[in-house]
């Protein structure tokens, strides 16, 4: 009764916590200028990109492949929007995150027969062995110069970021409840009980390389649906979108806000953002602050921010109590 109501409890903060950032954005944009709607739907875009990224750990792996399988739903929207096929682009950037979902199934079979850091070495080599085929299959994808003149989806204006902005967060709140409604399923608790301990999970009956999978594959498709939309906002897609440093980005988000709940890698996203913003105009130390801090919650916050959340959280219900 009482895993029940915790169950419950999380599902409510997790809901929270998105319709907060969904409100939230949405309120600064409406009193910023046109530089922020910018960088916010930016922001949004990898907000979608860490929660999806979320989903794949609780399955007790790291996906290194993550922004590469990113790039096979920007480069669908890409193809499958000019002409001659001219699909809509919301339907191509939906097709992107299933075709970026089958990339996934397709790399599953390898990379989840890998554990520790042989997983994390198995989806590098998948990440690279994509990102070489952006640039090696020159007639479909442009090679390194990209694809460009991406269109948007007709009932967004060709220039401002105020729409799609909008059209993005739709898209995030549509995804992350998704997200966490499937956290808080039967399944969503089997994959993390596989995660945790996953001989354990094995011996009592649970299907761990099909729930190990379920989660790479759905953390993929929306990792894909992120890059359609990127494709589609920035009007133009090449290799080097797909590279170590966002990577990094959202591999650092969810070490420094935490995994155990799904508010803890955006947590940890508005954190890095904000660091990233205040030092804009000098960007060269925004990698070495955030390297600096993903040493720093290691040592001491090994759990992240949320950690930190929580703890205080307790102090404030003990005090309450005494």
């Amino acid at each position: 009764m009482n895993g029940g109501t915790d169950t419950r409890r999380a599902l409510r903060q997790d809901i929270g916590s998105v319709l907060a950032l969904v409100i939230g954005t949405g309120a600064l944009a409406m009193v910023s200028a046109a530089y922020v709607h910018g960088a916010l739907v930016l922001f949004v875009l990898n907000a979608i990109l860490v929660l999806s990224y979320r989903t794949i750990t609780t399955m007790g792996g790291w996906s290194f492949a993550h922004v590469a399988i990113m790039g096979v739903g920007a480069y669908a929207v890409a193809i499958l929007s000019a002409p001659p096929i001219g699909l809509p682009v919301l339907l191509c950037v939906a097709i992107g995150g299933v075709l970026a979902g089958l990339v996934a199934m397709a790399l599953s079979w390898p990379v989840l027969r890998t554990r520790q850091y042989y997983f994390f070495l198995s989806t590098f080599a998948a990440g690279e062995a994509l990102r070489q085929c952006f640039i090696q299959f020159k007639g479909l994808t442009g090679g390194t110069s990209g694809l460009a003149f991406i269109p948007r989806p007709g009932f967004i204006g060709d220039s401002a970021a105020l729409p799609f902005l909008w059209l993005a967060l739709a898209v995030f709140l549509a995804l992350a409840l998704a997200a966490v409604c499937f956290d808080a399923s039967e399944t969503g608790m089997k994959i993390r009980a596989v995660g945790e301990d996953e001989t354990l999970s094995a011996s009592l009956g649970l299907d761990a390389w099909g729930l190990r999978a379920t989660a790479f594959v759905l953390g993929s498709v929306g990792a894909g649906i992120a890059g359609g939309l990127l494709a589609s906002y920035n009007g133009i897609v090449a290799p080097n979108d797909f590279g170590a440093a966002l990577m990094f980005k959202i591999v650092a988000s969810c070490i420094v806000g935490g995994t155990r709940r799904a508010w803890g890698p955006l947590l940890g996203l508005i954190f890095l953002t904000v660091i990233e913003e205040a030092f804009r105009a000098v960007p060269v130390y925004v990698p070495l602050i955030w390297g600096g801090l993903v040493i720093v919650v290691t040592l001491y916050a090994p759990g992240g921010l949320e950690s930190l959340v929580e703890r205080v959280q307790r102090r404030f219900k003990g005090a309450a109590h005494a």
